[in-house]
């Protein structure tokens, strides 16, 4: 080569890196990085670890979360959700009550986030990205004892965003069964927003005046294991029982105009009984309710009994609940503080079962349609709005065993 020929290479090549560096100075001037976090080393296994059950490529949420190239775009929005609590989706308000199934995100976990979110959100070491993550298609907690699959599959039309569908399940079983847990292996989990599993017929002979058998085996939403029961409860199970299994899907704006179908799966894991019956106890308010006005209501126990967990009514949307445990004593405990919100439907299962006696009274002070505060009844000045029907929220529970000792 020349000498000339080795100057314009070298020409070339400065005028080339000052144009890459005018250039990334350009497009980059209004997002200076200055998080000490980047996505390869510091987010990514956050993320996968907490979010990469939904935010996955086909996974029920609308965007994956599980690349750099994916992540970045979303930066601000996930800062945001992160900030707001509206992600992960839990919506147990004050940090009253300790539960099993709450999300586990830690606040240096959520720190990192934002610092890397608001501090121009850098890659890392590009030559080290991250493994591949993709939708968990294995049970949760092991093979089942009873694996139950529907006859046949459902079909999402074209022109569909939302749909719920209800299908029976016989279990085969010939003898009384103890479950302890129940699990959901979805079909195509893009679509599969939540489930509900109901045994169709149970009975119990140790129902009391103030409780009925237990229905609901489990509700199900992505991204959470399944609950396993305390030892020594279950729900029982006839022989021959018939499950009801109910499905809502919903696609998101990727699936948009397409038909898609589902064949989710079922999954019981059983123990070995007798054990004690997990029944269910509803606290149930009027018929129709002023949706503007603050509502009490309340219900007394009549036995002992261990709360193991509670949901809210499904068909309730845009409520606040307050629960409030009162003793025979009069001795008042806050038990939960929560928003509930239609599109994330579940049950909240306690850390510990909560020990109740005979006497003692829950009290629910619900706000439906957005009123502002959890006001006494008396206090609110806004006209009533009918809403038909009841608000409810059914308890989980179990008849406390009798304290014995020993010499």
């Amino acid at each position: 080569m020349t000498r000339v020929a080795r100057w314009r290479v070298g020409v070339c090549l400065v005028a080339g890196a000052l144009a890459a560096l005018l250039g990334s100075t350009q497009s980059e001037a209004h997002k200076l990085i200055s998080s000490k976090y980047s996505y390869n080393e510091d987010v990514f296994p956050i993320l996968r670890d907490r979010c990469g059950r939904c935010h996955v490529s086909e996974g029920v949420a609308p965007m994956s979360l599980m690349t750099y190239k994916d992540a970045y775009p979303w930066s601000e929005s996930l800062r945001a959700e992160l900030v707001t609590g509206h992600m992960p989706p839990w919506h147990v308000l004050d940090d009253i009550g300790a539960f099993k199934n709450a999300p586990t995100i830690t606040a240096p976990e959520i720190d990192k986030i934002l610092t890397w979110a608001s501090g121009g959100y850098p890659e890392g070491n590009p030559l080290n990205p991250p493994p591949d993550v993709t939708v968990p298609r294995k049970w949760s907690l092991g093979e089942p004892d009873l694996v139950l699959e529907p006859s046949s599959s459902y079909t999402m039309a074209a022109d569909q965003s939302e749909a719920t569908t209800e299908f029976s399940l016989a279990t085969g079983t010939t003898g009384p069964k103890w479950v302890r847990a129940v699990d959901l292996l979805p079909g195509t989990p893009a679509i599969v927003r939540n489930a509900t599993v109901i045994v169709k017929a149970i009975s119990s002979d140790r129902a009391s005046a103030d409780t009925t058998a237990a229905r609901v085996l489990s509700v199900w939403v992505p991204g959470d294991d399944p609950i396993v029961t305390n030892r020594g409860a279950a729900f029982q199970l006839p022989a021959g029982a018939e499950l009801v299994v109910r499905i809502h899907y919903r696609k998101t704006y990727k699936f948009e105009g397409k038909e898609m179908t589902d064949r989710s799966l079922v999954g019981l894991y059983f123990t070995q009984g007798p054990v004690d019956d997990i029944r269910s106890l509803t606290v149930t308010s009027p018929p129709v309710v002023a949706a503007s006005q603050p509502l009490m209501f309340s219900k007394t126990l009549s036995e002992d009994l261990n709360v193991l967990a509670f949901s809210p009514d499904p068909t309730l949307s845009n409520a606040r609940l307050e629960m409030t445990v009162i003793k025979p004593d009069g001795t008042r405990t806050p038990l939960v503080h929560l928003a509930v919100r239609p599109d994330w439907t579940r049950r909240y299962w306690f850390a510990d079962p909560l020990a109740l006696s005979r006497g003692s009274q829950i009290q629910v002070v619900a706000v439906v349609n957005g009123a502002d505060s959890l006001l006494p009844p008396a206090a609110a000045p806004t006209p009533p709005q009918v809403v038909n029907g009841p608000v409810r929220v059914t308890f989980d529970v179990t008849a406390a065993r009798s304290r014995r000792t020993t010499e």
